[in-house]
């Protein structure tokens, strides 16, 4: 009897198991993803706003997402004004494979988008503390992207992303079938060094 692959309602419920039975996207392990990298130096506004901001209650990851990710996405966006994260977008692509729902940040390299605009090249996550747990769904929206731009004619063949909980960061990269997810990680620990990660997702497109 053929084995019946159950269709995750949305990104959220995907696995690495869903990824490769239903898109054929198949992990590997990366050690350096994004070696060499140089490391940004941090604004007094970023450090003042981290300090503080980790001092506030963050019960979820919405709350994680705003007070952690979001100020230190918007330093790097004021380095690469070319660079646009678009928070909290509906990134519906092909939802008879699951493909659709809500996107933490989309990244559009295209300096004029006022919503989800070709091409997007990188897709950052905020979540609980098991980061391992979101490799499928931040994987399954990198794969999404892929097929939103080849659709819209931009046949741009990486895409990158990431999954935070706030501190810890762990890059992934989407190539051909291959979901490459970086063994090492990096945080807000390290300000100038995460932010010298984040850089070189960006520089890769320019």
């Amino acid at each position: 009897m053929e084995k019946v692959i159950k269709i995750p309602s949305s990104y959220r419920y995907y696995k690495l198991e869903n990824l490769a039975a239903i898109c054929g996207i198949e992990q590997a392990d990366a050690e350096k993803l994004l070696l060499p990298i140089q490391n940004i130096p941090v604004s007094d506004f970023l450090q003042t706003t981290i300090d503080r901001n980790l001092n506030m209650p963050m019960l979820n990851e919405k709350a994680k997402s705003e007070l952690l990710v979001m100020p230190i996405l918007m330093e790097v966006w004021a380095l690469n004004r070319n660079f646009k994260p678009i928070s909290g977008a509906t990134f519906n692509v092909e939802p008879s494979k699951g493909l659709k729902g809500v996107a933490d940040f989309l990244i559009s390299s295209n300096p004029n988008a006022r919503g989800i605009e070709t091409p997007v090249v990188a897709i950052f996550e905020a979540k609980d503390d098991k980061l391992d747990t979101w490799y499928g769904q931040c994987g399954a929206e990198m794969y999404a992207a892929r097929l939103f731009n080849e659709r819209k004619g931009n046949n741009i063949k990486i895409i990158h992303g990431a999954v935070t909980n706030g501190v810890a960061w762990q890059f992934l990269k989407l190539e051909r079938q291959t979901l490459f997810i970086d063994t090492q990680k990096y945080g807000i620990a390290n300000l100038p060094q995460l932010l010298g990660a984040i850089q070189k997702v960006y520089d890769f497109y320019k």
